[in-house]
C-alpha cells in the first residue's frame, strides 16, 4: 500500500518522504514541534498506521493536536482493527485499509496544491509500521 500512497502523491505533484516508522516520522517532523524552531519539513500531509510499530499514529496525531498542530492525518486502521480516536476533528481521518488510497486522493486534490511537501512512512501492510504522507 505504501507505494501505492507514495504513487498517488507523486502523481499529484507532492513530494512524498518515506519513513520506516513513527519514531522517524516524530524526528522528521521535530521542528514543526518544538515551538518557536524554524522547520526543516512541514508535511502537508501525514498518513500513518493507526496502531504503528513502535509509535503508534494515534498517539502521534492526538500529541500534534495537543500542541496546536492542525495537519491533516489519514490514520490508517489495518483489517479488523478498531477505530482509536473518536474525534470530530475534520482534518483527521481514521479510516480502513480499503479506503486509505481514495481518501489521499481526495486531499490531494481538494483542499491543498499540487506543490505541497508530504512525509511518508509506512503503509498499513504487514510487517511495517506507520506511514506519514
Amino acid at each position: 500500500m505504501r507505494s501505492r500512497i507514495r504513487t498517488i502523491l507523486e502523481h499529484a505533484g507532492w513530494t512524498a518522504i518515506v519513513e520506516p516508522t513513527g519514531f522517524h516520522l516524530l524526528r522528521a517532523i521535530a521542528d514543526i514541534i518544538e515551538e518557536g524552531a524554524r522547520p526543516s519539513l512541514h508535511p502537508a500531509l501525514i498518513v500513518i498506521d493507526a496502531y504503528a510499530r513502535g509509535c503508534a499514529g494515534a498517539t502521534i496525531a492526538l500529541g500534534l493536536r495537543d500542541l496546536g498542530i492542525t495537519i491533516p492525518i489519514v490514520l490508517a486502521l489495518a483489517p479488523g482493527q478498531r477505530t482509536p480516536i473518536a474525534s470530530g476533528d475534520r482534518m483527521l481521518h481514521v479510516v480502513d485499509p480499503g479506503s486509505v488510497e481514495r481518501v489521499v486522493s481526495e486531499l490531494t486534490r481538494s483542499s491543498f496544491t499540487a506543490t505541497q511537501e508530504v512525509s511518508c512512512g509506512p503503509a498499513s501492510t504487514p510487517g511495517s509500521s506507520s506511514h506519514a504522507a
